[in-house]
């Protein structure tokens, strides 16, 4: 059910519930969140909660669905200059929201289901990259498609790392600033593999 046809109680339960689950995640893991609990730290009733949502795997859905949805308007606000002669501005709001949502975003990458979330923000990173590389050949198209997979990977494999600890005492800006360097020596490349060499 789309949030923005919703009367305001609806959207306030929705929200509350998303909050409280928010808030169990950082309390336990994924996998022993019950409707109850949800229910309980929102201060609704589970009637309220399956008004809304099937189970808590739904629900985890939802938050993920929101999470991705907000990285995808970062990157469709991005200015509109090369990302990967310039890829900083992008991979500053992204990391930003990753910082500022760190408990939330480190519990998601952690479950066992966030196959699903890590697929949805890849494909859509991947798409927005592709958008930005002109390409006039079939050769170029089959580079670009190949140095996308490559960017989107490693840039997402990198905060994912970054969110679960790997870089101990690294802030995102600094692990922006290695990305945006990475990104834009890849993209140095690209020329090359236009000519097919």
């Amino acid at each position: 059910m789309a949030e923005k046809g919703m009367n305001r109680n609806a959207q306030r339960s929705r929200r509350l519930l998303k909050e409280a689950f928010m808030e169990l995640l950082a309390e336990k893991p994924y996998e022993s969140i019950t409707v109850s609990d949800v229910a309980r730290k929102a201060d609704l009733n589970r009637g309220t909660f399956y008004a809304h949502f099937d189970n808590v795997d739904d629900l985890m859905r939802s938050v993920m669905a929101d999470a991705a949805d907000t990285i995808s308007e970062f990157l469709s606000q991005a200015v509109e200059s090369g990302f990967l002669e310039d890829p900083l501005p992008v991979l500053t709001q992204v990391g930003q929201y990753l910082d500022q949502n760190r408990e939330l975003t480190r519990k998601l990458v952690e479950s066992r289901s966030i196959e699903s979330f890590v697929f949805a923000l890849e494909s859509r990173f991947r798409e927005w990259v592709q958008q930005r590389i002109p390409v006039n050949t079939q050769q170029e198209k089959k580079a670009c498609a190949m140095l996308t997979d490559y960017i989107a990977g490693g840039v997402l494999q990198t905060y994912r790392s970054w969110l679960v600890g790997d870089y101990p005492g690294v802030e995102i800006a600094e692990v922006n600033k290695y990305l945006s360097e990475f990104v834009r020596t890849t993209g140095k490349v690209l020329p090359e593999l236009r000519e097919g060499k």
